[in-house]
């Protein structure tokens, strides 16, 4: 009797301490100014014959494979940030909205960033601990949206990958070919670094603090400027090679553009950014959804009268160097800058500038059994920081997305960018080149 008993109870939830990027990033929100709720929006338009219960199962199985997902996070008394991980999905992991009669995409879209913005609050609520949320909005026969929500502290480029593998199988109802999922391990994660001023290499990146190349963001809410443009087939096709010759990773060759871009665009040769690496070291962790993390800032100080051969080699030591360090916590460099930064607010005291990299091949792309299934991109509603710059590379070509503040930045000014980075990546990949050694600086 008292086995029955105990297997019979309902299951209780688990609390262990959260680790130091998790706990970074609930901080933020609970931070004077800082954001609410960060959250991951996709948009995924789907046509044909979908199969809701099988959709439904399928993403109330992907929530109890994954305890990310079903982990919230709470203060204990000494400040200390504790995640609690319970044993089911939850309650709403999957909604379906009244249905719309639309048939417009454009219209479709717009309607579908609305529900986006109303999901919101789903993820400030306190009771709440399902992280993923999703709502299937029904336009017309054989068309729906299906909105997917997932908190950022649970998702990164990885993971998603491993969330549209899992979510293909469950829906095809093919669960034998998915193993054992890997759970987050807050403990596997390094927890305990050095203070900057026992970290010579970070002190000396800090000093003197980079320079504000930007006007400052200072309002919560600022519309944003948006520039697209691709890098061109004939360029993309020579990274490979121009990487081999230069000794060094198609990274670097972006980051080395985007930094001589930015000392051509400012008239400042110390220029700077931040970009997200990741900062799994266990085989397992590869297949593990979770946020892994972190940015680092990539600072150039080599002047512009040296050309850009000499911040070639700059860049590609200081990106090795970084990546050394990668799991040093951003949050402590940007504690040590807003405490020697003087005069004025800024959104950041640190950085204005953000570099997003990403290789197509990490997207499996999010698909289901039967159905056309098409990812649309969500507007973006306001500007997060000065200059965020998306570089994504595909076998095709390479796409660059600039989303700069309006207060801050206008679209020639994007434009007027784009075209100097568009320059600088052809003279380094162009074959046979020698880079210069002393380039005019404008």
């Amino acid at each position: 009797m008292k086995d029955h008993l105990d297997r019979s109870a309902p299951a209780r939830a688990t609390v262990h301490p959260a680790s130091l990027t998790q706990s970074r990033l609930i901080k933020g929100r609970h931070a004077p100014g800082g954001p609410p709720a960060q959250i991951v929006g996709t948009h995924l338009l789907i046509r044909g014959a979908l199969d809701v219960d099988r959709l439904r199962d399928a993403l109330i199985e992907l929530v109890r494979r994954h305890t990310i997902l079903r982990t919230n996070y709470a203060f204990a008394e000494s400040g200390e940030v504790l995640a609690i991980i319970h044993p089911g999905e939850g309650p709403n992991v999957f909604t379906i909205a009244p249905a719309t009669g639309m048939s417009d995409e454009d219209e479709i879209r717009k309607h579908v960033c609305d529900a986006l913005e109303g999901a919101t609050h789903r993820f400030t609520a306190p009771d709440r601990h399902t992280m993923l949320q999703a709502i299937l909005i029904p336009h017309t026969p054989g068309v729906h949206s299906l909105l997917l929500v997932i908190d950022h502290i649970a998702i990164d480029e990885r993971s998603r990958a491993v969330l549209q593998r899992d979510l293909a199988a469950l829906y095809a109802d093919r669960s034998e070919d998915l193993g054992e999922p890997c759970p987050y391990d807050s403990s596997a994660v390094r927890n305990t670094f050095p203070s900057i001023e026992d970290s010579p290499e970070i002190l000396d990146l800090l000093t003197p603090l980079p320079p504000r190349l930007l006007t400052n963001l200072e309002t919560e809410t600022a519309l944003p400027v948006v520039t697209e443009g691709l890098l061109g087939p004939e360029i993309s096709a020579r990274m490979g090679a121009a990487a081999r010759r230069l000794g060094c990773t198609r990274f670097i060759i972006h980051v080395t553009a985007l930094l001589w871009a930015l000392k051509q665009f400012s008239g400042v040769d110390d220029v700077s950014l931040v970009t997200a690496v990741d900062t799994r070291v266990r085989p397992q962790d590869f297949d593990t959804v979770g946020f892994f993390q972190n940015l680092i800032l990539l600072r150039s100080r080599s002047p512009r009268s040296a050309g850009l051969q000499r911040t070639f080699e700059e860049c590609r030591t200081l990106v090795r160097d970084s990546l050394r360090r990668r799991d040093y916590p951003i949050a402590s460099l940007i504690a040590h800058a807003a405490e020697k930064r003087e005069g004025g607010t800024c959104r950041s005291p640190l950085y204005q500038v953000v570099l997003a990299y990403a290789r197509e091949d990490v997207d499996l792309h999010w698909t289901l059994d039967g159905v056309d299934v098409r990812t649309v991109e969500i507007d973006h509603p306001q500007a997060a920081i000065e200059l965020l710059i998306f570089v994504t590379e595909s076998p095709s070509d390479t796409n660059t997305l600039l989303i700069g503040a309006a207060d801050v930045l206008g679209a020639d000014d994007l434009q007027r960018l784009l075209s100097l980075w568009r320059d600088t990546v052809g003279e380094l990949t162009r074959d046979g080149s020698t880079l210069p050694v002393g380039a005019q600086a404008e």
